[in-house]
């Protein structure tokens, strides 16, 4: 079966899911947030795989002109509402990510990509992505790509329940760890935890600049669950410390997200 229908179903069931995981103060969130700021360019974005919309509606109410994709229906159901709720608009369509020809978009200044690379298991339906963000994509305007790392399982173990990892069955992810591959399996559903070391030779290969690669969690995701929930000096001083920290590759594995901007 492809994982990509395992993954709609999961999604369609509990779209709230990943709009409640990044509710309130998260430290993902706020640095992905301050990264792209730099890089985005004025205009329209094209959130692909945009979930149930957490980042099309920031950016929404930024300014921007946002449409968003979602293989889940439910999703996309989630996204609108939540948009209307808050009196924005964004427009929002159902289709996979591997090939958006039956939308008819046209191209746009930014385009996100923050999602489908999680799920897909094959690289070459991890181009299919790109290749069809590229095609979207404004000469010279920036593309925003997310992945899990390697080190994210890991880190959720660190993070939330260490001594479950004895009953951990997917006991390869760790060989994988240890032979610096990525991992494709099941995890929260269908997913894939790439190595770092892949993420710029696979652009590279596609004919991307790189302009930022950088941990989105900053040196935080062990200790994710206690950090968020502390006092606000506590959190700045370490959302400033992961700021300065987040693009330097040796401090990456601390990080259960990793993002790409490119051109």
């Amino acid at each position: 079966m492809d994982e990509a229908v395992i993954v709609k179903k999961a999604y369609d069931d509990a779209p709230e899911r990943e709009w409640n995981r990044l509710e309130g103060f998260r430290f993902e969130f706020e640095i992905t947030k301050r990264k792209m700021e730099k890089n985005l360019k004025k205009g329209s974005v094209l959130d692909i795989g945009g979930g149930p919309g957490r980042y099309s509606v920031w950016l929404a109410q930024q300014g921007f002109d946002v449409t968003l994709v979602d293989l889940s229906g439910g999703n996309v159901a989630f996204a609108k509402q939540k948009a209307e709720e808050l009196g924005l608009s964004i427009k929002a369509y159902q289709c996979d990510a591997r090939d958006l020809s039956s939308l008819d978009l046209g191209k746009f200044d930014n385009v996100l990509l923050m999602g489908p690379l999680y799920h897909l298991f094959k690289e070459s339906d991890r181009k299919k992505c790109v290749e069809q963000a590229r095609l979207h994509l404004k000469d010279g305007c920036p593309l925003f790509a997310s992945f899990i790392s390697i080190t994210g399982g890991l880190n959720y173990y660190l993070d939330e329940c260490p001594e479950e990892i004895i009953h951990e069955k997917a006991m390869d992810l760790f060989d994988r760890m240890e032979q610096d591959q990525t991992w494709s399996g099941s995890a929260f559903t269908e997913a894939t935890f790439i190595n770092n070391l892949e993420i710029l030779p696979f652009f590279e290969g596609l004919g991307f600049e790189k302009l930022c690669l950088f941990g989105q969690e900053g040196i935080t995701a062990t200790r994710l669950s206690y950090l968020e929930q502390t006092g606000e000096e506590v959190r700045r001083f370490y959302l400033d410390l992961s700021l300065r920290l987040c693009e330097n590759p040796q401090y990456f594995p601390y990080s259960t997200h990793m993002m790409y901007i490119g051109r």
